[in-house]
């Protein structure tokens, strides 16, 4: 599901707003990703809507849009610079798996639990639930002289708004037995590979 129209209108905003550099063309639907760590961090585009320009954020185990900082941890035996900023969610991979961008040793896998709610691991654990769908990830390099990428899930992400208001959207993935009311949103995910590429909350 694309908003392209959403893009043709916000390309020349997000062009002034952003200073980041274009990832190398996509081969195939599920690239071998580049050399290096490959972070991104995520914006939501859905014109006209409360979820347009928000940033993805990770928080207890599951991802939201709006709604405040992500929780993140930096332990202090890390040397200085190794972690990505606190007040940024950063993913990497996208190419079929995904993960946080974290450097805790075995990484901290990003999946969609049977309920179809976007999650990821707890620190030094790979435990997912049964049912989860976990690699149907992908993503889309920038293109046609756009500063921003795409990150895809096969079935389609949606945004609802949280149980308590002020943590703004939760996400989901549109998984067979998953329901969603009509003030569910369907979202474009926007990759940018600067950790504060576009800061809009």
């Amino acid at each position: 599901m694309k908003y392209t129209t959403v893009i043709a209108a916000i390309t020349s905003t997000a062009l002034a707003q952003s200073s980041c550099s274009s990832a190398p063309p996509a081969a195939t639907p599920s690239p071998a990703p580049p050399a290096g760590p490959n972070y991104f961090t995520v914006i939501s585009t859905r014109s006209a809507s409360p979820v347009h320009f928000l940033t993805l954020t990770a928080r207890g185990l599951k991802f939201y849009l709006g709604g405040g900082p992500p929780s993140s941890y930096c332990p202090p035996n890390i040397p200085a610079g190794s972690c990505p900023p606190g007040n940024s969610t950063v993913l990497a991979g996208g190419y079929g798996t995904l993960g946080m961008g974290t450097v805790v040793p075995g990484g901290q896998e990003v999946y969609v639990a049977p309920d179809g709610a976007l999650s990821y691991t707890q620190a030094h654990s790979a435990a997912v639930p049964a049912g989860s769908y976990r690699a149907m990830f992908s993503r889309e390099a920038p293109s046609g002289g756009n500063s921003f990428g795409y990150l895809n899930f096969e079935t389609g992400f949606v945004a609802c708004p949280a149980k308590a208001p002020e943590t703004g959207y939760q996400v989901f993935g549109q998984v067979e037995g998953a329901t969603f009311g009509p003030e569910c949103l369907g979202f474009n995910a926007l990759t940018c590979k600067s950790m504060s590429c576009l800061s809009t909350d």
